[in-house]
């Protein structure tokens, strides 16, 4: 069809004009018909060119207006990823916040736990190296304690402490070349157990049936650990004769000059 219109517009026009130029102008009948259909087709293959550059310009046409409706479309797109994006910063926020607050809650409650756990061990001591088997022939649990007790620190006889039990860890027996479990002991009064924390620390190393033994007080993993970083600072102390104490749960007081300071920082 388009081939047909530029051949209404161009081309018939076009042998119209050479047919009254011919009758005007009597010197073109001696053209050729040759050089005619030579100029006929030069004039052919000028349509086709118009007509592919009219195709390309209406493809470009199409071409554009798909492209630019492709950028709009990504335009609300984009849109629609900024206002998401702002919410997911709101809502990243909002966690992060919440996060804080979280951690600093289970921070807290950590701290409770602990405070509670070693309150409710505030009445025991923990005896290491005795050896293991010694328990027998009726002598086992606080009998055997009193019996470790007596026999170790300056008690008097008439000196009445109260166990109300006394066990091994938890755990399989280790084998005879290994340490052996601690014992774990409850006494009915706290004032029992700094007397007996007292007189060990006065008595320095203390030895049963041959073997030496210590005598700590209870406190859970996690606090002994705490306190143990004080041994460099404690040891310094010791040294330069100084009045010390680690406190509950893990505060050294240092006196030097007559004022005392307390510490809850090893390194400080």
């Amino acid at each position: 069809k388009k081939k047909q219109l530029l051949n209404k517009e161009f081309l018939s026009p076009t042998r119209a004009l050479i047919s009254k130029m011919a009758a005007d102008n009597p010197t073109l009948e001696t053209a050729t018909s040759a050089e005619i259909s030579s100029l006929m087709t030069l004039m052919q293959g000028v349509v086709a060119d118009v007509a592919s550059i009219r195709t390309d310009v209406a493809d470009i046409r199409g071409n554009l207006e798909s492209l630019g409706q492709r950028v709009s479309a990504a335009e609300v797109k984009i849109g629609r990823m900024e206002g998401m994006t702002s919410d997911h910063e709101e809502r990243l926020n909002k966690v992060e916040e919440d996060l804080v607050h979280q951690t600093r809650y289970a921070g807290e409650l950590w701290d409770r736990i602990q405070d509670l756990e070693n309150h409710s061990r505030r009445n025991n001591i923990r005896v290491l190296g005795v050896p293991e088997g010694v328990e027998g022939n009726g002598v086992s649990g606080p009998a055997l304690l009193l019996s470790i007790l007596r026999d170790c620190l300056p008690l008097g006889a008439d000196d009445s402490i109260e166990v109300e039990r006394a066990h091994r860890t938890l755990g399989p027996r280790p084998p005879p070349d290994q340490r052996p479990r601690p014992i774990i002991a409850r006494l009915l009064r706290f004032q029992d157990r700094e007397r007996i924390l007292r007189l060990v620390r006065e008595a320095g190393e203390l030895h049963w049936q041959g073997g030496k033994i210590m005598i700590f007080p209870d406190m859970s993993q996690e606090l002994a650990a705490q306190r143990k970083l004080f041994t460099p600072a404690r040891r310094r102390c010791m040294e330069l004769d100084l009045c010390y104490a680690l406190q509950y749960p893990a505060v050294l007081r240092v006196t030097v000059n007559g004022r005392q300071r307390k510490f809850e920082d090893p390194e400080e």
